[in-house]
């Protein structure tokens, strides 16, 4: 088992990117705009697609298993597309009812313990991407969700398959069309469902016979985004380990006062830390915070009862 501190970064190596959209919208296309493709053609739409590169017709889970088992099968891609996510999940489904009858919950539903599989088994074709050094490319249709008066659209995953989905991907991009552009944003809005560590601004994409690039470029932005974002929380854990070392040391009023000062420089995040540190070595000493001069003191010291020379009497004992 391997414990990754706080302070280490955590390199993404193979990031996962959900795109979903309207029909016709060339999500396909857009597919094949990632760095050395393979697509999974689920949904049997790749004929219609603008820029074909390697592709394999899935007709059921079997076929996705065949080539990840398939000794060198993958060597000339660096990315598996999955075009639709929601149709391979569909083909899951059916061979996870297949090998076990209970994860029927009629009609060629799941059942609770069904979806339990699902998860797992989905997990693990995406651990075995990522170990065989393959970034993972979903694409979904969009599906208009009511909630209440409120419409938002989100990818067209079957039931409690959608939140992990949603789970699992490192970016979610929404394609659509405003005017004559075809926009991808990754922004969440109160439209579409979205998700952008890399805080992109929403990208006219050109048109698709000419995007053969697009989706390799932002892969690579968006490797560097998560990595830039790991390497800044181990250097904020870093200063607060450094704190906490710091404070462990300090003895006096002065210096806490010192270390309050302190917390103005530093990120906000890292100033709740501290400043919890900090009341922590303060009640440890004894000391409490004068919120009039800002300062820490410590307490004053009880006046000692003078010593009597003489026996006390029956009354001062209460007799």
């Amino acid at each position: 088992m391997k414990i990754i501190k706080a302070t280490d970064p955590i390199l993404v190596e193979h990031p996962v990117f959900l795109l979903f959209g309207q029909p016709g919208i060339c999500k396909t296309s857009l597919g094949y705009s990632a760095d050395e493709p393979i697509l999974l053609d689920a949904d049997q739409g790749a004929h219609r697609a603008v820029n074909r590169r390697d592709t394999i017709a899935v007709d059921d889970w079997k076929d996705i298993n065949e080539l990840l088992d398939a000794k060198g099968a993958l060597d000339p891609y660096k990315t598996i597309v999955l075009d639709t996510v929601g149709r391979v999940l569909d083909h899951l489904t059916v061979a996870l009812i297949e090998e076990n009858p209970k994860f029927d919950r009629g009609g060629g539903s799941l059942s609770l313990p069904g979806f339990g599989a699902l998860k797992a088994r989905f997990q693990t074709f995406l651990m075995r991407a990522r170990s065989l050094g393959k970034d993972v490319v979903m694409i979904a249709h969009g599906k208009e969700d009511k909630d209440g008066d409120s419409v938002i659209i989100r990818p067209d995953v079957t039931g409690g398959s959608f939140a992990e989905i949603m789970k699992v991907a490192d970016f979610v991009g929404y394609i659509y069309m405003r005017g004559k552009d075809r926009v991808l944003d990754f922004n969440p809005t109160d439209r579409w469902v979205g998700k952008n560590p890399a805080q992109w601004k929403p990208i006219i994409l050109p048109p698709a016979e000419k995007a053969t690039r697009v989706l390799a470029g932002l892969m690579a932005q968006g490797r560097e985004a998560l990595g830039a974002i790991s390497g800044e929380s181990a250097k904020l854990a870093q200063q607060v380990d450094e704190s906490r070392a710091a404070l462990g040391g300090y003895t006096t009023t002065e210096q806490l006062t010192r270390a309050v000062g302190v917390l103005a420089i530093m990120p906000t995040i890292v100033q709740a830390q501290v400043r919890v540190l900090i009341a922590e070595r303060a009640k440890a000493l004894g000391f409490t915070f004068d919120k009039a001069t800002h300062v820490f003191v410590a307490p004053t010291p009880a006046v000692p009862t003078p010593a009597v020379d003489r026996a006390p009497t029956a009354q001062e004992l209460g007799f």
